[in-house]
């Protein structure tokens, strides 16, 4: 790769050869009022050159820079900033509140940056996060505005692009350390496999920070040549119409969300908000939660085919940061493929397709994640390491450019995960610890492999109790659920807690009562305790996964708050 395939090179060249062509579009929003904000190529050039002139004076290359700022043109400048200046970006999210703050001071602590990058409008994060960072950096208010010199992108010095911090399971941070290889790589395997990419407006509300944000949202934009478009997530959140009429509006091709965008879409929007909406030239919405459930994919379609939208634009994948983002990606115009596969068979290890006749509620309904993206993928015998053939579950592996090159700083969990090799090969692969299997050339996934429950021998995937618990209780928040095992010592035994929605409820006993048994009627298996919490006790990744890992230990160490519980005790402190 030559320093003219860089994304900071993409960018100088856009901004000669189309300077006043629209780069990238932040959407504001006060109330109803939305103030679209554009960028020029040559305005963004000139903006990130002036920022990155100002790196130069007070760090080196190579220094880590922390992305602070709010969501929007802000975020793209410094990032851009940091690839023009050679140093090495850190991607995190401005002080909102003490929940964040912790995760920050976290982050932080593992990442010791430099320098740290705010907006101008900022008042809180700086004196929020005290000494954390070396030095803080206020943008202007009008980045627009900035410097009338030429811009200059230095010639890298180092193979870092950026520090790129997991969401995670757990509260212990992990920087995956993405090169300018990677971020190209994966860069060109997005367009591979999406070609819609490659000539019309990507339009999300995916946050920056996180990995499908930076590189979906931010980056493909900018490398591809095609118009950006971002809503920030809580405005997002506060109206999801917002999002789906900016696909409108800007003639989107491709977007992106995970299960609950899409939930909050069919739920939260009137049929009112939704007159007149027309997403036919939408030919992507990419998916990459996990687990993608077919139901969301289903929903979306029955509401909004009637506004144009196709259920072919569904785009299952599957990623993680440390691939950069994508492994697996569906056919841009293929249907999603779901099948149901037999429950009993799964827990031993096997995935058979549910035979024709037998009971609905005796299978599984798992999507297909697609195929690998400019990469190889296994299914692997995490024990014995040695491939496992087409149905049989195992560890995803995987191999590619795209892999990072290990963790920050942690050079004991690096040899782990990014230099596996297999029985009687010197290939070195990425672990992901995820669990899945091949059908029909395409990867399904099952679970995490630390997250698998294992009670009396047989195997228990969380997300699938998980469903099962929502399915049998609407009062129950959706997404709002955890399975987790838990080993008092005598035995492993199947825990729930899952957060009640916001008001009172005639009997919070009877509805655990009734997940518990909706879940041993299902799976053959007793949930040994079923806890019901209040709205906001379950934590949560940035990105809207339910921590299990840390849900665990809150149990564990009887700090979980609850209002209900059936079934055994829980630990006390």
């Amino acid at each position: 790769m030559t320093a003219a395939d860089h994304l900071a090179a993409r960018v100088e060249g856009w901004a000669r050869t189309r300077p006043d062509e629209r780069a990238f579009t932040e959407l504001r929003y006060r109330g109803a009022q939305c103030t679209p904000i554009t960028m020029t190529y040559a305005q963004l050039h000139r903006a990130a050159g002036a920022l990155a002139q100002r790196l130069r004076l007070v760090s080196e290359p190579g220094d880590r820079v922390a992305i602070l700022c709010g969501h929007g043109l802000d975020y793209v400048a410094a990032f851009l900033a940091c690839l023009y200046s050679d140093r090495v970006a850190v991607p995190l999210f401005p002080v909102t509140g003490s929940r964040n703050t912790a995760r920050l001071d976290d982050v932080l602590a593992d990442a010791t940056p430099a320098i740290g990058l705010i907006s101008g409008a900022d008042a809180v994060t700086g004196p929020a996060l005290g000494d954390a960072v070396g030095q803080m950096l206020s943008l202007p208010l009008d980045i627009t505005a900035s410097g009338a010199d030429e811009p200059v992108i230095d010639t890298p010095g180092t193979e870092l692009a950026y520090l790129q911090y997991t969401s995670g399971s757990t509260k212990t941070p992990a920087g995956v350390r993405i090169t300018h290889v990677n971020l190209v790589t994966a860069l060109n395997q997005l367009r591979g496999a999406i070609p819609a990419t490659r000539d019309k407006p990507i339009v999300t509300w995916l946050p920056f920070f996180h990995d499908m944000g930076l590189v979906l949202a931010l980056s493909l934009p900018l490398y591809s040549g095609v118009h950006g478009v971002t809503l920030a997530p809580q405005d997002f959140v506060k109206r999801p119409i917002r999002w789906l009429r900016a696909c409108d509006e800007y003639g989107a091709g491709t977007t992106g969300s995970p299960n609950f965008g899409l939930s909050l879409a069919v739920t939260a929007t009137t049929e009112h908000e939704r007159a007149g909406l027309d997403l036919s030239e939408l030919d992507v919405l990419l998916n990459g939660a996990e687990p993608i459930r077919a139901e969301a994919l289903s929903e979306f379609t029955r509401i909004f085919a009637a506004h144009g939208f196709r259920h072919s634009a569904h785009t299952p994948g599957y990623g993680l940061a440390e691939a950069t983002l994508s492994v697996t990606i569906a056919g841009q115009d293929d249907e999603p493929m779901s099948h149901r596969f037999e429950r009993t068979a799964l827990t031993r290890g096997r995935a058979e397709p549910l035979p024709a006749g037998a009971r609905v509620d005796s299978g599984i309904a798992l999507v297909g994640c697609g195929f690998p993206a400019g990469q190889r993928v296994a299914i692997v015998d995490p024990v014995a390491r040695i491939e496992r053939t087409d149905g049989a579950i195992g560890e995803i592996w995987v191999s590619g450019a795209n892999v990072g090159a290990g963790y920050h700083e942690n050079p004991a969990a690096t040899a782990d995960s990014f230099g596996a090799t297999l029985t009687g090969s010197g290939e070195r692969w990425l672990r992901t610890g995820d669990l899945g299997f091949l059908f029909d050339g395409q990867l399904y996934i099952t679970g995490r492999h630390k997250d698998l429950i294992v009670v009396d021998g047989r195997n228990h995937y969380p997300s699938d109790i998980e469903a099962t618990a929502g399915a049998a209780a609407p009062e129950v928040r959706a997404g709002h659920i955890t399975a987790f095992g838990h080993d008092d010592g005598r035995r492993e035994d199947l825990v729930i807690v899952a957060e009640l929605t916001a008001g009172d409820l005639p009997d919070p006993t009877a509805v655990a009562r009734r997940i518990r048994t909706a879940v041993a009627t299902a799976h053959d298996v007793m949930p040994g305790t079923v806890v019901l919490v209040e709205p906001g006790r379950i934590p949560k990744t940035s990105s809207g996964k339910v921590r299990r890992g840390e849900c665990r230990a809150l149990y564990g160490s009887g700090r979980l708050p609850r209002l209900a519980v059936i079934g055994r005790n829980p630990p006390s402190r």
